[in-house]
């Protein structure tokens, strides 16, 4: 932060710890006993951040004090820092799940729910019974803010388009088929490269994803599917193909999960669309968290034993 002139030299960390108490409590009282010092104290430090910004900060309406615009500008930056001074202040504790509560929050395509999520929620409360498991799946445009605010633990599946900046491991790639009904058009027969340009499809919109790599990759080649059909997930997408000739490009992987649920033959696909990658993407921040670090480790594993070893990296 730039220096003014008569203004304070700099922005200290009993500051940043006043402002953010301010923001918590919205009282000077309130917030001097959460930060254990005086009212006076407190009083003394908004002077100095008030002359620092050139602005009053926080103006009172009632008992209460209510940040301006520049205040709420801050307030962001605010947060993270203070929680980047506890982390950095905290010993590093050992991780035992036996004895551990926290919950665990992992963002996973549906495939990924279908496939991983059952054993880890088995795993978890086999070996940490106090620990919970929650998943959500923000767009991958709000991933890493997610990630870096520790509102998500780990996130697995293809994620084109992730930040570069953020920990990834490669877990595995993946070909793709084509599923259609087993009491339909092509119940007895393949499925051409003619009738893959010209039938109607059902597509899975990639909310994880940036790029779809399977109409990039389509299009690299000058075929435009006809999208009859767009549902949320992969299990509507099969109860549609079951009753109708729509096509339905999915992983290879998970075809065969599929099949046993719904009435459904799997095609090789007409047209090379090679292989994807898929990975577990973390925050710097959360690297050698040891919590982080276990569940890390137990995601990989079970990943590895679900997917056929021919798929696997």
């Amino acid at each position: 932060m730039r220096n003014r002139p008569g203004a304070a030299a700099k922005v200290d960390l009993t500051m940043v710890h006043t402002l953010k108490a301010l923001f918590d409590t919205g009282q000077v009282s309130k917030a001097a006993e959460r930060l254990g010092v005086s009212q006076p104290s407190v009083s003394q430090n908004l002077k100095r951040l008030r002359e620092y910004f050139a602005d009053p900060l926080f103006v009172r309406s009632g008992n209460r004090l209510y940040p301006t615009p520049r205040a709420m500008a801050l307030e962001a930056a605010v947060v993270r820092l203070t929680r980047d001074i506890e982390l950095i202040s905290q010993q590093p504790k050992a991780f035992d799940p036996r004895s551990a509560t926290r919950e665990f929050i992992v963002s996973f395509t549906d495939i990924a729910e279908f496939m991983v999520l059952p054993r880890l929620s088995g795993e978890l409360l086999r070996e940490a019974p106090g620990c919970s498991l929650r998943s959500a799946r923000p767009a991958i445009a709000q991933m890493q803010e997610a990630l870096e605010q520790g509102e998500i633990d780990l996130a697995a599946g293809t994620l084109h388009g992730t930040d570069v900046a953020l920990r990834q491991q490669r877990l595995g790639e993946y070909a793709f088929v084509c599923l259609t009904s087993l009491r339909g058009r092509w119940a007895r027969k393949p499925v051409t490269v003619d009738d893959y340009r010209t039938a109607p499809h059902v597509m899975v919109p990639r909310t994880s994803d940036a790029v779809d790599p399977i109409r990039q990759r389509l299009e690299l080649q000058g075929i435009h599917r006809r999208i009859a059909l767009t549902v949320a997930n992969h299990f509507a997408a099969c109860g549609a193909v079951e009753q109708s000739d729509l096509l339905f490009t999915a992983p290879q992987h998970v075809a065969g999960h599929l099949s046993k649920l719904f009435h459904l033959r799997a095609h090789p696909l007409p047209v090379d669309l090679g292989t994807v990658v898929t990975r577990i993407v973390w925050h710097e921040r959360f690297h050698h968290d040891p919590g982080n670090l276990w569940l890390r480790k137990r995601v990989e594993r079970i990943y590895r034993a679900t997917v056929p070893q021919q798929a696997t990296l």
